[in-house]
C-alpha cells in the first residue's frame, strides 16, 4: 500500500510541476509557468476530481508555490549555459569543475524533489477517498503507454 501512494503522491506533484510544461510550446520549458497555463492545468485537475471550492483553493495555492519555486530554480539559467558553453571551448576541462556543477544541479534537483513531495502530501491530505481512487484509476488508466502526465 505504501508503495502505492508513494506513485500517487509523485504522480500528482508531476501532473501539476510537468503539466505547464506540456502546455507549452516544444523548447521554451523554462518560461512556461504563466497564470493561464496554471489555471488550466489546476482547472482540468479540479473538473476531473470534482473538487469542493476549498479542495480547489488549497489545488491553486500548492501549484502556485510550486510554479514560484520553479521559476526561481531557472533564475540564471541563461547565465549557467553560458558558463558551460564557456568550459566546453577550453582545451581542457577540469573534473572538479564538472564535479561541482553535477553536484549543484543534483542538489537543486533534490530540493525541488523535496519541495513537490511536501505539497503533493498536503494535496493528498485534501482528498476524500472517492478522489484518490479516481486519480488512481487514472493512473492505473495511463500506465499501459502514451502520455501518462496529462489528465485527459
Amino acid at each position: 500500500m505504501k508503495k502505492r501512494n508513494l506513485i500517487i503522491f509523485i504522480t500528482i506533484g508531476a501532473i501539476i510541476l510537468t503539466g505547464g510544461l506540456a502546455a507549452c510550446k516544444h523548447g521554451t520549458h523554462h518560461q512556461c509557468f504563466d497564470e493561464f497555463a496554471l489555471a488550466a492545468i489546476t482547472g482540468r485537475m479540479a473538473s476531473r476530481l470534482e473538487l469542493t471550492e476549498s479542495q480547489k483553493a488549497e489545488l491553486d495555492r500548492l501549484a502556485g508555490e510550486i510554479a514560484e519555486k520553479a521559476e526561481a530554480m531557472h533564475a540564471g539559467r541563461e547565465q549557467r549555459m553560458q558558463e558551460l558553453a564557456d568550459t566546453i571551448r577550453q582545451d581542457t576541462i577540469d573534473r572538479e569543475i564538472v564535479d561541482a556543477r553535477i553536484a549543484e544541479k543534483l542538489e537543486t534537483m533534490h530540493e525541488m524533489a523535496d519541495f513537490v513531495a511536501e505539497r503533493v502530501i498536503a494535496f493528498h491530505g485534501i482528498l476524500t477517498p472517492e478522489q484518490r481512487e479516481k486519480v488512481a484509476v487514472h493512473i492505473e488508466d495511463r500506465s499501459s503507454g502514451g502520455c501518462r502526465l496529462s489528465m485527459r
